[in-house]
């Protein structure tokens, strides 16, 4: 189907394939984009991946958006053992994927509400913020980003959640009763709209910022007078003005006479980093997904795509904070790379520290003093290999100093390495560490040099080296509780032929971070050693720790590329009451615990009787839930209708006695309900 997914998709195969294809450990390929009449939808999700299937794909291509993604759909994606790139953000969309199948190519949900909370909060300085909502798939988004208030130490002014198509003239009365600094909306374009100009009309003249701004202003559905200084948060903006996203958007323009969106630049990534992943290698699922994973970081529109760092198969954590001006164009004010804000970030600035150049002695290409003429790259580290192709795998011809200028003649297709004249012969250079004088749209792209093939030699004699792994981490307890001793033991086994000396196994835990170290005096090859680190964790919640052997480099190893071993961990409170789908029948009074009666059944609605509250929460599974995420603050409802107690939905529960719980509805038949709930002590 026609989307800016595919548009973007089919506009990196085909400067992948003009460029030579994918050089491949089995072949040299041309990459085919398959695409379907319609849009997936959650009811048509099943037949469409037995379509694409039945076409011998290699990779599957969405579905976008999250409502697709539902758990049933999720499985069956996982199913077909084939690797997923999908631009929904849903923040706990790679939580199960135990197969390391789901790529998520843009920031999750919870980085774009961290993003827009610390803009609002930190650059802006506002204090009274006010949240609405008018649609049920925003759920989510609104409950992080109210977390993140309260992260912050900050609260909402107020919070409306409407039924679509709910009338909005109350909404503009409450919240002109408040006055507050600022108002975020999540919803349909058509009541952002409606909702900014009843406020506007009404006096009021704070700032407004709505989730889609962008995507409402390109559609025409958010008319520029009124949209001039609205605030908007994706993933990428065509207003971000990057070296690398001008040119592409310039390039997505002519081809099909639309501005690009973060849907059209994820896909092109994602294609531009899976022929980078399939660069001599086996062209079969398992390899790929192995890949994608880890291969070294490329620098592509977006910024950097590191899965390599996150682990979960996330490829990019990029997020961007616009506004919009007088004509619906957006400009980028904040960019932040999984969640810390990034260097120059305000003018959308590449975000490449640029080193103290260490001056040399001079060189055989001196710089012009006069007005350039044509393009030129300047060196901003140190030093930097010169390759006889655009990759690491090809040989080291030279090596050029800071600060010195070449001629450019020519780039990677991708614009992530650029040819030099180097010493009378053409040179590659990662275009990550240069900066370039002239016009970067003038460049034109050569063809790829033929993959490196080494040359049969006889095998050189190589004193053994170590090769440190982590092999295992173990934590005690398993599930770490807040405000109390944690330890994880972290086994380390030297694969080597060599042995090691002296290095240090690092931790990095959240929240926090919480660092914890352990010198290790040394490791012969071979040999296992196990590493104590402890830590205090300050809150409950699902995270991911960092755990690195030989974290400062100081041991000399035949592979630096296993070093790194990340631990998913809930950490929470202890639980005082456990329950798995316990039956209620209608008209069933019960305690969860502590000998008061918290909740009627009625066989239609749910009642809370001697002081207990209820609320219905969102945005993340029993499963992964935690102590947390029952914010007393929110939980202040006396009962729910028979619409709100479904199969799935999820509770927050203040007991009678003052204790957290939280509850599931594993299925409702008739009158009868089946739950499983657990309280904290």
């Amino acid at each position: 189907a026609e989307s800016d997914t595919a548009h973007g998709a089919s506009m990196a195969i085909e400067q992948i394939n003009k460029g030579g294809g994918v050089n491949s450990a089995d072949g040299v390929y041309q990459l085919e984009l398959v695409t379907l009449e319609a849009a997936p939808t959650e009811q048509s999700l099943a037949s469409d991946i037995d379509t694409l299937v039945g076409q011998d794909v290699l990779v599957l291509l969405g579905p976008d958006s999250n409502a697709v993604l539902t758990p049933d759909n999720i499985a069956l994606l996982l199913d077909t053992g084939l690797p997923v790139l999908t631009p929904a953000t849903a923040n706990s969309l790679t939580d199960n994927d135990d197969t390391n199948s789901l790529f998520r190519m843009r920031a999750p949900e919870g980085l774009h509400s961290s993003a827009l909370a610390a803009y609002l909060l930190e650059d802006l300085e506002l204090t009274q913020i006010a949240l609405v909502q008018t649609d049920v798939e925003s759920t989510e988004a609104l409950a992080l980003f109210e977390n993140e208030l309260i992260a912050a130490g900050a609260q909402a002014a107020a919070k409306i959640q409407l039924p679509a198509g709910s009338p909005l003239s109350p909404t503009v009365q409450e919240l002109g009763g408040i006055n507050p600094q600022a108002v975020v909306m999540w919803g349909a374009p058509g009541d952002a709209v409606e909702l900014l100009e009843d406020l506007r009309a009404a006096g009021w003249e704070g700032r407004f910022a709505y989730r889609h701004a962008e995507e409402a202003s390109r559609s025409g559905a958010l008319p520029d007078a009124l949209g001039e200084g609205v605030l908007g948060v994706t993933s990428w903006s065509f207003g971000y003005t990057g070296d690398v996203s001008r040119i592409f958007t310039r390039d997505y323009v002519q081809k099909y006479a639309a501005v690009p969106g973060p849907m059209s630049v994820a896909a092109y990534d994602s294609m531009w980093f899976l022929s980078v992943a399939l660069r001599n290698q086996s062209v079969d699922a398992n390899t790929i997904k192995s890949r994608l994973l880890n291969t070294t970081p490329p620098t592509l529109v977006q910024g950097i795509l590191r899965p390599v760092d996150f682990g979960n198969g996330d490829l990019i954590r990029i997020v961007m904070v616009y506004e919009l001006g007088p004509g619906g164009g957006p400009q980028v004010v904040a960019r932040y790379d999984d969640g810390v804000l990034l260097t120059g970030g305000a003018q959308g600035a590449a975000e490449v520290p640029t080193p103290t150049p260490t001056p040399g002695p001079p060189t055989d290409t001196p710089a012009p003093t006069a007005t350039l003429e044509g393009n030129y790259a300047r060196v901003t580290v140190n030093r930097l290999n010169v390759r006889s192709g655009p990759g690491l795998e090809y040989d080291q011809i030279g090596q050029v100093e800071a600060n010195e200028l070449y001629e450019i003649i020519g780039r990677s297709p991708d614009f992530a390495w650029f040819t030099i004249n180097f010493n009378g012969q053409v040179g590659w250079v990662s275009a990550e560490f240069v900066t370039v004088e002239g016009d970067l749209g003038s460049i034109p792209a050569n063809e790829l040099p033929p993959s490196p093939t080494p040359a049969l030699s006889p095998t050189p004699t190589i004193a053994p080296t170590p090769d440190l792994a982590i092999t295992q981490v173990q934590l005690n307890p398993t599930q770490p509780i807040p405000g109390q001793v944690f330890t994880a033991t972290v086994t380390v086994r030297n694969n080597g032929g060599g042995a090691a000396g002296a290095f240090v196994v690092q931790g990095v835990f959240q929240p926090g971070p919480v660092i914890a170290v352990a010198n290790i005096e040394g490791l012969a090859a071979g040999a296992e050693i196990q590493a104590q680190l402890t830590g205090t964790l300050a809150n409950s919640g699902q995270w991911t720790a960092s755990i690195v052997a030989d974290e400062t480099k100081v041991v000399l190893e035949s592979n630096e590329e296993n070093n790194t071993y990340n631990l998913s961990y809930l950490a929470d409170y202890p639980i005082v009451a456990n329950q798995t789908n316990q039956q209620i029948t209608a008209n069933t009074e019960w305690d969860l615990y502590g000998g008061t009666n918290d909740i009627v059944w009625d066989g239609f609605n749910i009642g809370m009787v001697n002081g207990a509250k209820i609320a219905v929460l969102s945005g993340f599974t029993y499963e992964n839930s935690h102590y947390e995420l029952i914010n007393p603050a929110q939980i202040t409802q006396t009962g729910l209708t028979t619409e709100q107690v479904t199969s799935g939905a999820i509770f927050g529960i203040i007991t009678a006695e003052g204790q957290r719980a939280i509850m599931r509805v594993d299925n409702r038949q008739d009158s009868t309900i089946f739950v499983s709930y657990r309280v904290y002590n």
